[in-house]
């Protein structure tokens, strides 16, 4: 066991970001808290990310309305 003892532990804070979804939540909810919780913390990819990941996978770009419809995108940058 000695690998543990250089381990730490760290605390995260739920401060400034939104709420989880509730314990009764539908999967839908659950989903969408996760995905807020993920971009408030991360950010939200770009059209340019998701256009690599779409090419990655080998599907068709569905344009850029759909997308920002679809999933959190990035405001372009300024």
């Amino acid at each position: 066991m000695g690998y543990l003892a250089g381990m730490t532990t760290q605390y995260r804070t739920d401060e400034g970001l939104p709420p989880l979804a509730a314990p009764d939540a539908s999967d839908t909810e659950r989903n969408r808290a996760i995905v807020a919780r993920m971009v408030a913390r991360h950010g939200a990819p770009s059209l340019e990310d998701y256009r690599r990941v779409y090419a990655a996978c080998g599907l068709d770009w569905p344009g850029d309305e759909e997308v920002r419809r679809r999933h959190p995108v990035a405001a372009p940058a300024a």
